[in-house]
C-alpha cells in the first residue's frame, strides 16, 4: 500500500523488505530500490540513494522496532515518521538526538481518521497499480481462507465481498 501512495504523490519509494512476495509487489509498483533490512549496510544504502541527507518521510507497517529505529534513523532533519505497524514492545527514542536535534515529527495512527477517507479512496481509485495492492478477492464466507492467506504473507491486501 505504501507504493502506491509514494507513486500517487509522485514520491521516490524506497523499501525496506525481506519477503520473497513482498519485494516482487514493491518492484512490480516502481519502487525506486529494495531493501534487505537484514542487511548491516541497509542504513548507508538509504544515506546513498539520498546523497547522505536522509529520506523526507518514513513509515512503518511492521511494528518491529529494528524496523521503527530505522525509520527514525533513515529520516533527515526534520524529516516525519509515521507508525501504523501495532507494536507491544519498547522503542527507545533518545529525545535529544532523535527529536530535538533532527526536528522530527513522529505521528501513530491506528486507523484512518474517518475525515479522511474520502481522500484514502481517491488515491485507490485513482491509481494504476490497484490490481498490485490486491491480491485476493474472496466471498465473506471465505475469511477463515482470507485469514490463512494472509498468515502465510503470500499476499498484498485481501477483500471479503459480503456480495458474492
Amino acid at each position: 500500500g505504501a507504493p502506491v501512495n509514494a507513486r500517487y504523490r509522485g514520491a521516490r519509494a524506497i523499501v525496506v523488505e525481506r519477503n520473497a512476495y513482498r519485494i516482487e509487489r514493491a518492484r512490480a509498483m516502481g519502487a525506486a530500490a529494495v531493501i534487505d533490512p537484514g542487511d548491516p549496510e541497509a542504513l548507508a544504502q538509504i544515506e546513498s540513494l539520498t546523497d547522505g541527507i536522509g529520506v523526507d518521510a518514513a513509515l512503518d507497517c511492521s511494528g518491529v522496532v529494528a524496523a521503527q529505529r530505522m525509520c527514525i534513523d533513515a529520516v533527515r532533519r526534520r524529516g516525519r515518521v509515521a507508525f501504523v505497524g501495532e507494536c507491544h514492545d519498547e522503542l527507545p527514542i533518545r529525545v535529544s538526538p532523535d527529536l530535538i536535534r533532527k526536528g522530527l515529527t513522529l505521528i501513530g495512527n491506528w486507523h484512518y481518521n474517518l475525515a479522511d477517507y474520502q481522500g484514502v479512496m481517491h488515491v485507490i481509485r485513482h491509481s494504476p497499480l490497484l490490481d498490485l495492492l490486491v491480491s485476493h478477492v474472496l466471498p465473506m464466507s471465505g475469511i477463515q481462507q482470507a485469514f490463512e492467506i494472509s498468515a502465510s504473507q503470500q499476499c498484498a491486501k485481501i477483500i471479503l465481498d459480503p456480495w458474492r
